[in-house]
């Protein structure tokens, strides 16, 4: 009897260890208002949360965890450090547990949520912390905002995605999150230059930002116009082009739209917000419905995607229409630019490229002017290089086209993944030239 008492419980000790969820791992993101830590999980854990004043500490107890021993050294204005330790069980029938304590330079606010596991992302704990002494305003005051509303339009600008939620990945691993947010702030630094249009970013870092409140502060800043900057993605490696959206309120234009537009309209799933409410979005929106405002936006939408294909040389894909949560921004036009195909390699080393994001900001500049009826007397940032595509001929070789266009074949090379290291081309392949 005392034998089949050892094995079973025995076997109980190790039904709980086995089962027991695993931190695997700890990081954080800094927006201008708050900070986000993530502690990513392999499966839901119950968790309890408490504060310490002395010093100010914010400790979270997760039951039946493993973790490994770690020190996170953050030493900004609001966090000194996050660690990370195993508590062992102090008996057989009780499971081990983790303790994550984030150390506070002050007592300040925070929310702790849990999100599901979704797609690609785990289970993850989220502690959003208030930076202390920061309120939740605009970087401009209501008063500035009428005063630069007497003289200029306001263009809202946003750069899609953030923090947490990379957007589409490159074949090489670039994130949409970044490309976007180099073009958006390209963009506003062009517009800014005029002493009639006056440019706001909705995120002007690497953080997250809900859908809901990408519109809010378009509303906030008053905004005449609101462009949103993003990549495209497609499971076929040879999608490739450039294409504007606006928003529909009688469903997709095509299979594609729709598909597209749902995978824009869950990143508050990838982002991470405690709860995800459709209704939320609707609830604080104007009624779009009015046909003035969706055909000025298609006006918009047909100069930028024109100019894109002019300046960048990329394919004409088209104006599409779908539900994205993020166009629905009030009466005014507003418009999504896919500016290419970042799971393309081809299209993916153009995005990368400086160059290749100065033309796409100095197109949709160009086009908004334009539908603004505004001229444009601007410099360049920079005098961007435009490039050139070559489809390759019966007899040619890599070798006489670079001797074509007075270019090495290591360069042209470095913007054509597809071709191999024989260097063996074929006849109708399409050669990106720098």
């Amino acid at each position: 009897m005392r034998i089949i008492l050892t094995i079973i419980i025995s076997l109980f000790a190790f039904s709980g260890y086995a089962q027991q969820t695993t931190v695997t791992n700890v990081r954080y993101w800094t927006s201008p208002t708050n900070i986000r830590v993530v502690i990513d999980l392999t499966g839901e854990v119950s968790y309890q949360v408490k504060e310490s004043a002395a010093p100010p500490e914010i400790i979270i107890t997760i039951e039946n965890t493993q973790s490994n021993k770690q020190e996170l050294l953050v030493n900004n204005t609001t966090i000194r450090q996050i660690s990370v330790s195993q508590e062992k069980a102090a008996s057989l029938t009780n499971e081990n547990t983790s303790c994550i304590k984030i150390g506070l330079t002050k007592k300040t606010s925070f929310n702790m949520f849990q999100l599901k596991k979704y797609q690609d992302k785990p289970v993850r704990l989220v502690i959003d912390i208030n930076i202390p002494d920061v309120k939740k305003a605009l970087p401009v005051s209501k008063k500035e905002i009428e005063r630069i509303k007497q003289r200029a339009k306001i263009v809202v600008i946003d750069a899609g995605h953030g923090g947490e939620d990379p957007g589409a990945i490159g074949p090489s691993g670039l994130q949409e999150k970044d490309v976007v947010l180099s073009i958006a702030r390209k963009l506003a630094d062009y517009f800014n230059q005029k002493q009639n249009v006056r440019a706001f970013l909705t995120r002007d870092g690497d953080y997250f930002i809900p859908l809901g409140e990408r519109v809010k502060l378009c509303q906030q800043y008053e905004g005449d116009m609101f462009i949103s900057i993003h990549a495209n993605a497609s499971y076929k490696e040879s999608a490739r082009g450039s294409s504007v959206y606006v928003l529909s309120t009688e469903g997709a234009s095509n299979k594609a739209a729709q598909l597209l537009a749902h995978r824009e309209n869950m990143a508050d799933l990838i982002g991470g917000i405690a709860r995800v409410d459709n209704d939320t979005v609707a609830g604080i929106l104007m009624d779009l419905s009015q046909t003035y405002t969706i055909n000025e936006s298609i006006g918009l939408a047909k100069f930028t995607l024109d100019n894109i294909v002019s300046y960048c040389h990329t394919v004409f894909i088209g104006v599409e229409r779908a539900g994205f949560a993020v166009l629905k921004s009030i009466d005014v036009p507003s418009v999504l630019v896919e500016t290419a195909f970042i799971s393309n390699s081809k299209e993916e080393k153009l995005l990368a490229t400086d160059e290749f994001q100065e033309l796409m900001a100095k197109a949709i500049y160009e086009a908004t002017l334009k539908y603004l009826g505004i001229s444009s007397s601007v410099v360049s940032l920079r005098s961007p290089s435009r490039y050139k595509y070559h489809v390759v001929k019966d007899g040619e070789t890599l070798w006489s086209i670079s001797a074509m266009y007075d270019k090495s074949a290591q360069e042209i090379k470095k913007f054509n993944a597809d071709i191999p290291p024989s260097e063996v081309i074929f006849v109708g392949q399409t050669l990106i030239i720098p």
